[in-house]
């Protein structure tokens, strides 16, 4: 602040210097960043949920973190309380291995938030509910250091209360779920959601920048969006307003207090951003934007009973065709096992492959046969009309 001559100096090393992020640790082989160089500076090609740390700020290269995640996503990493160190596929993997295959929530928050920095809600929205339930499950507020990789179940060796597995509960509903940052330099805060398709409301409270506290009340119908912010305090205010929309849905208007407000969107391959930038007077401000044909899923993970084992459906990647008619997921589960996905707007779905919409609007998938106890995958096309 101030040096601007220091604040270009570091400017031009950043520049510099995160191409090599990509040149060291990228490896084609194995689609996924690696797990560490060797002695001899060559990649140890090793897939690892330590690799997120970048992506949380914003570092990777997309589509190359779009293949990690879609790797890390994998039943093989991804238990149903939280991220393997590595794969339990990998030949040094041990589930009771501290550093070889254990879980650690604060890894598993780790993920979460580069996922959502990336737009992969199912994996990201998974990752924050397992480390979340950890405070119900047990000593109630609690949430362990360290679980084992095989079974639903904490180290006899962990701390039992653990404050950076408790701060990646925080971070990823924050920082991660909701996108929320304020940056003084600018008087600016940001939300960029990505809530579940299936959450019509949520509140955020007590947002401070400088000398301003806002108030955020969120609410959704299937044809509008209606953002309410409070604002106190004196001194300049602008909210970067940037929700997820599914790629299928059009944003027709927006009103600021009752004014029609321009606006943009931004696209990439998971769903697309409003980029929206206004001012917040003291007092209130209305957001009001009016779409159509939107859609989305939501996927609801639980814990596995105490010494359990994963059971959980696993979407390991999604993708829309060019004309928003067909969407396309890869997903993985126990054989024969049957599971449920919400749906938001299904009157949309015209037809469906490798899988069923209930009378009740949920998204049936039932898992093709397979070894007991093994994960299978299935792969589900979601026919719509033209929009």
């Amino acid at each position: 602040t101030g040096k601007e001559d220091v604040s270009k100096q570091l400017g031009d090393e950043f520049d510099h210097k995160k191409p090599a992020l990509e040149q060291a640790f990228w490896s084609p082989e194995i689609k996924s960043y690696a797990f560490a160089l060797k002695q001899d500076n060559q990649r140890y090609d090793e897939a690892t949920v330590l690799t997120t740390v970048p992506m949380w700020f914003g570092l990777a290269e997309p589509d190359h973190a779009e293949q990690t995640i879609t790797t890390l996503a994998g039943e093989d990493h991804q238990t149903d309380w939280g991220m393997r160190i590595i794969s339990n596929r990998s030949n040094v993997y041990d589930g009771s291995g501290y550093h070889y295959g254990s879980v650690w929530p604060l890894f598993t928050g780790w993920a979460s938030v580069g996922e959502y920095r990336y737009h992969r809600e199912f994996p990201a929205y998974t990752n924050l509910r397992s480390n979340a339930l950890l405070g119900l499950d047990g000593s109630l507020g609690h949430f362990t250091e360290v679980l084992s990789g095989d079974y639903s179940q904490s180290f006899a060796t962990s701390s039992p209360h653990q404050i950076w597995s408790a701060a990646m509960v925080i971070s990823p509903i924050l920082r991660g779920m909701f996108g929320l940052q304020t940056d003084a330099e600018k008087h600016e805060i940001t939300l960029a959601p990505h809530v579940p398709a299936d959450w019509t409301s949520f509140a955020i409270n007590h947002v401070r920048l400088a000398d301003t506290i806002a108030d955020f009340k969120y609410s959704k119908t299937a044809d509008s969006i209606t953002l309410e912010v409070t604002r106190n305090g004196s001194g300049d205010c602008w909210l970067q307003f940037s929700p997820a929309f599914s790629l299928r849905t059009h944003v027709l208007g927006v009103q600021v207090n009752g004014k029609q407000a321009a606006f943009k969107m931004q696209a990439n391959s998971s769903d697309q951003h409003m980029n929206l930038r206004v001012p917040l007077s003291e007092g209130s401000t209305r957001l009001v934007f009016r779409m159509k044909d939107d859609f989305g899923l939501s996927l609801t993970n639980q814990l596995p009973d105490l010494g359990g084992a994963s059971r959980g459906l696993r979407v390991t990647n999604e993708s829309w065709d060019a004309g928003r008619t067909q969407l396309t997921l890869d997903a993985s589960g126990l054989a024969g096992a049957r599971y449920e996905m919400g749906i938001w707007n299904a009157s949309q779905i015209s037809s469906v492959d490798g899988a069923s919409v209930s009378k009740s609007g949920k998204l049936e998938i039932t898992m093709p046969p397979g070894p007991a106890d093994s994960y299978v995958q299935q792969r589900i096309v979601l026919h719509f009309a033209r929009p």
